[in-house]
């Protein structure tokens, strides 16, 4: 099933890249202060990358996500979003800020989740590499997993089905303010101006 996945996700990198969505390399931060700013897509190494940068800053309080495509490894992915909860991290998007796919989950794993006005929060259908669908492959065990892990982070789980109904792996649909609403994806509330989306 790991194997699928990374398929899956790496399909999913391949076409934001395609695209030209911000970041092409893999996850980094760098510190200001209490803030880490983060770029680019999550693999096997970001776990153990990320948390040697924690611990050799320890005053970092908060993750700026900037420009995060998503991930090619959903496991390391998820833990990772569970190491960024269990540190207590806050997160945070600018209004230039760009993340999609596994990067959403790094971004709801912050106990306080806020973000401005401009900021873009992308999700999609995923397809593996063999051309599978999520429903044919592990679609029961994937929903429950992922709709598991949003329970714990607070974020009404119906999200789980809404991400994978809301564009094919091929395109990206930006979340509305009322979306982002309907699924408590911020912890603080944010009113934007129109277009809806943001």
């Amino acid at each position: 099933m790991k194997l699928v996945f990374a398929i899956v996700i790496a399909a999913f990198i391949f076409t934001a890249i395609q695209r030209g969505d911000p970041s092409e390399g893999l996850l980094e931060f760098h510190a200001d202060g209490n803030v880490a700013f983060g770029y680019g897509t999550t693999d096997q190494s970001s776990l153990g990358t990320t948390k040697r940068f924690l611990n050799q800053h320890p005053e970092v309080d908060t993750l700026v996500l900037h420009a995060m495509p998503g991930t090619v490894d959903s496991d390391i992915n998820i833990r990772l979003a569970r190491m960024i909860r269990k540190r207590g991290l806050k997160t945070h998007l600018l209004a230039d800020s760009y993340i999609a796919s596994g990067a959403v989950d790094l971004f709801i794993a912050g106990t306080e989740r806020t973000m401005e006005c401009g900021a873009r929060i992308g999700v999609h259908a995923w397809r593996s590499g063999l051309g599978y669908n999520p429903r044919d492959v592990g679609w029961d065990e994937n929903r429950r997993y992922h709709e598991n892990f949003l329970r714990d982070m607070g974020i009404n789980p119906a999200f789980y089905v809404f991400t994978r109904e809301a564009a094919p792996p091929e395109s990206i649909h930006i979340l509305t303010m009322d979306e982002i609403k309907r699924f408590g994806i911020l912890t603080s509330p944010l009113n934007c101006i129109a277009p809806d989306h943001i």
